[in-house]
């Protein structure tokens, strides 16, 4: 081990820590090597070379970033330096790998940004005889969306897993709850309510014992990175129910289903649904959207679950 400078001013550091993901950290090394053009319409500088610096808990993204450099053929590996740095509360493993710059790299073509339909309210949640019961589902989604904004400001957090209650293993309510907790909030209303539109989201409700039905919802500027279709698909498949489809209308943006019991294909909704947020995470993890459960010797980031509200 060799002492390492952490404290370069090199403009061509790309400084990892968790207060972003892997494809954020991706983009960013990928234009500093290959280039930009910024809001202003000016062309950012290209650097032959870049070094991708990160301490402590960071490190495993800063190793992950490095990987998809070289496999998406924007960069090269040329040196690895490890070491440590001296920080004010002690000495923080750190690492420093520089990659050099391809410059046969082909940026791959663009993708055009999908129009996703938000799914349409149904009919029979609008008449008189559920209005009661549509504005208590309401109130809990939009109460929950702003706890949910709060976290995100307090935590860094982009992606969220939770329960709620007043759907009760509906469906179509349960939709309903989350569109109410991604709502704009209103400056001009005494209570806050919504306001989480940015923050992705896995969402469950049960009756009893059946019905377990769950949401999961992406910001449509982020589909790219988390494709809520395959979220919600890798969630059922952890859950040991890949065999129930998530509802037709699903797409990257919103994706749902409904889980009922069912004893032939060995599913029952009760055991299931204590496994909906831990399995929803994984997925989010093996992605690099959410730090590493273990990773809790570094407070850049945090995150949340169901349990950390009443």
């Amino acid at each position: 081990m060799v002492a390492v400078d952490g404290n370069s001013g090199d403009d061509n550091v790309l400084r990892i820590s968790r207060a972003h993901n892997v494809p954020f950290y991706l983009r960013a090394g990928t234009n500093f090597l290959q280039g930009v053009t910024g809001k202003d319409g000016v062309e950012k500088k290209i650097f032959d070379s870049i070094v991708v610096s990160a301490l402590g808990a960071a490190i495993p993204t800063a190793a992950t970033v490095t990987d998809l450099l070289e496999k998406n053929k924007v960069g090269v590996v040329e040196k690895i330096q490890t070491g440590y740095t001296e920080l004010e509360y002690g000495k923080r493993p750190h690492i420093m790998v520089t990659v050099k710059r391809n410059p046969e790299y082909v940026a791959p073509p663009k993708k055009e940004k999908a129009s996703f339909k938000v799914p349409e309210t149904p009919e029979a949640l609008t008449t008189d005889k559920m209005e009661k019961k549509m504005k208590k589902v309401l109130k809990e989604g939009g109460k929950r969306g702003v706890e949910i904004e709060g976290a995100s400001d307090m935590g860094g957090i982009k992606y969220f897993c939770c329960k709620v209650e007043e759907p009760a293993g509906n469906l179509d309510m349960l939709v309903e709850s989350v569109k109410a907790m991604n709502a704009k909030s209103d400056p001009s209303e005494e209570e806050r309510k919504g306001g989480s539109g940015h923050i992705g989201k896995t969402v469950w409700s049960m009756d009893v014992d059946n019905n377990l039905c769950v949401c999961a919802y992406v910001p449509a500027a982020e589909t790219d990175l988390c494709n809520a279709k395959a979220w919600l698909e890798n969630t059922l498949e952890l859950l040991g129910a890949k065999v129930v489809p998530v509802r037709e209308d699903s797409n990257a943006h919103y994706a749902q289903v409904l889980i009922q019991n069912n004893s032939e294909t060995n599913i029952f909704c009760l055991k299931m649904r204590d496994y909906v947020i831990q399995h929803s995470y994984t997925f989010l993890r093996a992605k690099g959207l959410i730090p590493d459960a273990d990773d809790d010797d570094d407070d850049d980031e945090m995150v949340f679950g169901d349990d950390d509200f009443p």
